[in-house]
């Protein structure tokens, strides 16, 4: 079995609140296949984004280890790069379309003479469908066209891993449905493994080869499926597959079933 680019082994988190110690998870191991798209689901609260940045070196576990390309993460690992929810936070404000996309060339120290890294530039502005938009400064784009600046930001880097933290949930749901397109359409163009985290089972489910399903904290791995589902996917055709609907009620069951169980046996009998 070929060597994956990212494996957790018995990761474990903690936190200190109001002197009480908050465990998010514990022993939690898997592995990441190169090239694959793995979502991540669960209730709200159970440490998806936590485990997001413990993968890219954003923070440290409190046990166990994060291994990238076969070595230990100890700080903010070079060939990840992630894309957040919160798009006006990180987009720069004073910096048209361009000058944003070419931040991040800049950041990922890849040095090219000028008509190079313009070319470059404008390869990824196409790649998100923003062409014609360069000279644009953040406050005349929509909020998803600011997200698209983002992605390309992140891409333009050439990462061996985007980190994606619901990076779609501030959107209407139109936009939404415009931006799993184009994350699609980057799925077949660009050679990147994708970690997705989203509470959107049917967006997890109709982007994915891949679901990690969590518990509630302290979070578990409650369920793993590889996503079979013909390419390419369609919106329609895609959501109206049987298979689409098995896995989706899978997931659901398994991250609520044990809960509503549990809340069964707690409840007071009745008279």
């Amino acid at each position: 079995m070929a060597a994956p680019i990212i494996e957790l082994k018995d990761l474990a988190k903690t936190f200190s609140v109001h002197g009480r110690t908050l465990t998010v998870f514990e022993n939690l191991s898997c592995r990441i296949e190169a090239g694959s798209f793995v979502s991540i689901v669960g209730p709200s609260g159970c440490g998806k984004s936590t485990l997001l940045k413990l993968m890219c070196g954003l923070d440290s576990p409190s046990a166990g280890t994060v291994l990238f390309q076969n070595r230990p993460v100890g700080g903010p690992a070079r060939g990840m790069i992630c894309v957040f929810q919160h798009y006006t936070r990180s987009i720069l404000p004073w910096r048209d379309v361009m000058g944003n996309v070419a931040f991040g060339l800049n950041a990922a120290k890849k040095s090219l003479p000028p008509r190079q890294a313009r070319d470059k530039c404008l390869q990824y502005i196409r790649l998100v469908g923003l062409e014609g938009y360069e000279r644009y400064h953040p406050y005349q784009l929509s909020g998803g066209m600011q997200q698209r600046v983002c992605i390309a930001r992140a891409l333009i880097c050439e990462p061996a891993v985007l980190l994606m933290d619901e990076p779609f949930s501030a959107v209407d749901a139109m936009t939404r449905a415009v931006l799993q397109e184009l994350i699609l359409k980057i799925r077949t163009t660009v050679p990147v493994t994708i970690l997705f985290v989203t509470h959107d089972v049917d967006e997890a489910v109709f982007l994915s080869s891949r679901v990690i399903a969590l518990g509630p904290a302290p979070a578990s791995i409650r369920d793993d499926v590889a996503i079979d589902l013909p390419q390419p996917r369609d919106q329609i055709a895609t959501r109206e597959d049987g298979r689409f609907i098995a896995t989706r009620q899978r997931l659901f069951a398994s991250i609520f079933l044990q809960e509503k169980r549990e809340q069964a046996r707690a409840a007071p009998p009745q008279a």
